[in-house]
Order: structure tokens, then sequence, then C-alpha cells
């Protein structure tokens, strides 16, 4: 398996390299690679894509995911329009997971390796724990290079004991993507993320990789192990749940501006992604908020 896009700073004799984002929108195309990677979201919001997996990230969202896992996050639409007051600010960590084999005592390298056993999936840290290690962030850029290797191995302990995070890639899911595939799969992907409120032709999408129509639906089908119209659908309700947390939005308001034109096909496609109809989905937030 051929990594996409790796980052010509990470050498193989590096255990750390700390990447710092501030900028208009996130511009990292889809890609994997060799190493470990830790993402702090500091500020932003919009979608993720990791592995088969879906869904809106904002600020303050930690995720870690194994090597040659899969991934892009794209900012929301807004920050494309030149908005000023809209930054993407995140804060990257790359690491060897070989080079950690070899330095860490004998003590810790059982529940070490299986953190990187469970980040092959990708994790998203939830809870008391994502609070505990997002405050560890926000002064971690101005450290010494000492003191940031310091908190990082308290930030892998931590993770490493942690039972407040969850799995985002499905347990079936195989990285099928090819070094060949990255600047179509990256095009594909770009296009829909930025485009899928509205009405999108098969044609359309087809253009942007290349390929005809049905050599497009076989080849995304291949690579994501989804249809292309279920993508469509999975971005659109997981930004739907999104608009769900305004409670002065309708929901359908939030139907018509996440692309569908009427209820019926917003309803069954909100259950077969959520497992619940819209109505109960809004009624957790509300009785979540009011708790």
């Amino acid at each position: 398996m051929k990594p996409i896009l790796i980052d010509e700073r990470i050498t193989a004799n590096k255990l750390l390299h700390i990447k710092t984002i501030d900028s208009p929108y996130l511009n990292s195309p889809f890609h994997f690679h060799d190493n470990c990677e830790m993402i702090y979201i500091e500020d932003g919001y919009g979608i993720k894509v990791i592995g088969d997996h879906v869904s809106i990230f904002n600020k303050g969202d930690i995720i870690l995911m194994g090597p040659n896992v899969p991934h892009i996050l794209t900012n929301d639409e807004d920050f494309y329009k030149g908005n000023r007051h809209l930054r993407s600010k995140a804060i990257v960590i790359y690491f060897s997971p070989a080079l950690l084999d070899n330095l860490l005592p004998h003590s810790a390298l059982d529940s070490f390796q299986k953190l990187v056993k469970k980040s092959s999936r990708g994790l998203e840290i939830i809870g008391g724990t994502k609070n505990v290690i997002g405050k560890e962030f926000e002064t971690f850029t101005i450290q010494d290079e000492l003191t940031q290797l310091s908190v990082f191995f308290s930030i892998l302990n931590m993770l490493s004991t942690a039972k407040e995070a969850k799995y985002l890639s499905s347990e079936t899911f195989i990285n099928t993507y090819t070094g060949q595939d990255s600047a179509k799969v990256n095009a594909i992907y770009q296009f829909l993320m930025k485009n899928f409120k509205r009405d999108i032709q098969l044609e359309e999408v087809a253009d942007v990789a290349h390929m005809a129509p049905t050599a497009f639906c076989r080849f995304f089908k291949q690579r994501t192990q989804k249809t292309f119209s279920f993508f469509i659908n999975e971005l659109r309700i997981h930004h739907a749940c999104e608009l769900m947390n305004n409670p002065d939005r309708t929901i359908t308001e939030i139907f018509y501006e996440c692309g569908y034109h009427n209820p019926t096909n917003f309803n069954k496609f909100f259950k077969a992604i959520t497992g619940e109809t819209p109505s109960a989905y809004r009624k957790k937030i509300i009785n979540d908020v009011t708790l």
C-alpha cells in the first residue's frame, strides 16, 4: 500500500512533527501516510471523512488516526466566502509508532500498542478526557521542545488508559486507495463536500474525475465501499444534525438547506443514517441541553 501525500518533513528518524494551522480554511488534501496523526481543532467547523466514516467536526475536537488511515477534513462553505471573522485553526502532531516502540519502557509498551491498534479505525476523544487533553493543547505550541515531548507523553498516557473515546471508521473498512488515486479522489471529495447542499448530477461529478458515469460509480464504490448517492446523503444528514443544534431553525428549513426537496426523503435517510427520526433527534438535543 503506497501512502498518499506524505509530508516530506516527517522523516524516518524524527519522533514528532508538529504543525500549526491558522488560515481562512483547511487546505490539506485527502491523504494517508505511515505515521500516527493527532489533530486538535482549535477553531473552525466542517465535515470530516475518516476511512468510511463521515461526520461534522467542531472547535475543541480531538482525533487520533493510526498509520494508513485515509482522511480529509474540509471546512463548511462559509469559510470559502472570504468572511474575515472565520478562521480555521488546528494543531497536528505526527508521530512514528515504530520509533516509540523502541523508546517506551516495557511496562508502557503493551498499552501503547493497543492504542495504535485502536487508532487504525480512527478515534475521536470525548467527555472529560477531551476537556483535559484540550487544555494541554491550548499551551502546547508555546512550550519548548523538551516540554512538548513531556506533554506529548502525558497525552499518550491519558489516551492509552481512557475509555472516553469512540471509533470512527467501521471495523470492516479496508483501505483500497492507491498512490495513483490521490489527485482524482481528492478532486471528488473536495467537489462533493463543497456542493452537497445542491442537486449534483452524476455526469457532473464524473466529469470532475475525468471518467464516464458508469466507470465513476464503479470506482467510487470500490474505493469508499459506498454508493455515490449514499455518500451524498451522509454529507447532507450529518450537516442537518449540526443545524439541529440551533433551536431557532425549523426541521423544514433544515431539510431544504441540506439539499432535500421534500420531507419524505429527508426523514427516510435521516433515520437510515442516524437511527432516529429528525423529531426524536431534536428532542434528545433539547433534553440534553435542559439537563
